[in-house]
Order: C-alpha cells, then sequence, then structure tokens
C-alpha cells in the first residue's frame, strides 16, 4: 500500500498504482485485497476486501435493485460483515439504515431480497461439518466463523425444528 485516503487505499501492483476503495483501512503496508471492478460510462472503479466473505457480501448487497456499490461499501462501513447479515436476518431495517446512503425503503428492500440468502455468501463448510442440513451452521461457516466457533455461537439457541433458521442466526449473532 503506498497512501491511503478517506475512503480508499493505493495498492502498487507490477510498478502500477491502483486506487481501491475499502470500507476500512488495513493495517499494514502489505496488504491482499479481493477486489470487485465496476465499469460504468463515468470511469472504472475498484473496491477491495479483506476476506472473500465480505467480498461476496458486498456482491450479495448489490445485487439488490437500487442498491450500488457505494451504498453496498457504506453498509460494510459502519458494520461489520456479520452485524450487516445478522441485521438482514433479524429484519432490523434501523440498523441497515444507518449506514450513509441507506434509507429506510432501501433497508427495507434489502432485507426482503436477502434474507433468504445471507447463509449462502461463501464456500459453504464441508459435508462433514454440517450437521443434518443445520442452515445456522451453514451461514454462520459462510460468515466466517470457524466450526467450534459456529458451534459455540449456537450453544443455547432454540433448534433447527424450534426455530427458524432466521431467527437462530439472529439469537447466534447477538451472543444468545
Amino acid at each position: 500500500m503506498i497512501a491511503r485516503g478517506p475512503d480508499h487505499v493505493v495498492v502498487e501492483t507490477a510498478g502500477v498504482g491502483y486506487k481501491v476503495f475499502v470500507p476500512r483501512h488495513p493495517s499494514g503496508d502489505e496488504v491482499l485485497l479481493h477486489t470487485h471492478q465496476v465499469i460504468r460510462e463515468d470511469g472504472q472503479f475498484l473496491f477491495g476486501f479483506e476476506t472473500r466473505e465480505e467480498l461476496a457480501l458486498f456482491e450479495l448487497l448489490i445485487s439488490v435493485s437500487g442498491v450500488g456499490p457505494r451504498a453496498g461499501l457504506a453498509l460494510l462501513s459502519v458494520a461489520r460483515p456479520v452485524d450487516v447479515a445478522a441485521a438482514i436476518a433479524a429484519g432490523d431495517a434501523a440498523a441497515l439504515a444507518k449506514a450513509p446512503g441507506v434509507g429506510k425503503k432501501t433497508a427495507e428492500r434489502l432485507i426482503v431480497d436477502l434474507r433468504s440468502k445471507v447463509g449462502g455468501v461463501s464456500i459453504g463448510p464441508s459435508s462433514g461439518e454440517l450437521p443434518d442440513g443445520d442452515e445456522a451452521m451453514a451461514a454462520l461457516r459462510a460468515l466466517g466463523y470457524t466450526l467450534s466457533e459456529a458451534q459455540r455461537a449456537l450453544a443455547g439457541v432454540p433448534a433447527a425444528g424450534k426455530a427458524t433458521t432466521e431467527e437462530r442466526l439472529a439469537a447466534a449473532l447477538r451472543g444468545r
């Protein structure tokens, strides 16, 4: 990384500097960013993320009509990816609307469009890690939790047959 701005970093690759918009500044001078390129009439833009899961969530967010890359970046700038996913799963439009450029209607559209998809933002766990088709476990693993972290998060949460996947995921992310 050769420079930092309020919402971007400039990274050098093979002697060429690239401006990459980021939700948070990575620590250190040497970084690995997973990028998403947007090409429009007025320019080409790179958006960078420290993890593949964060990139996948960004791409899921911008797949919603009316949510552009700046709004997706704003959502990930004001909350951790796991919190954004939890807000979507819990139907918490107020939490999503805290991001600049994301109003109540956009937040509600995100919830309606993504509530059932929020767990599929990454390559899921291997078949041996998903007990009895537990979708909440898969969602936590997709958000970057290790198997043991996901199991601890789901301890004390109602079982799959007694609560919806969204309710279980929201409870696990809240730490209950």
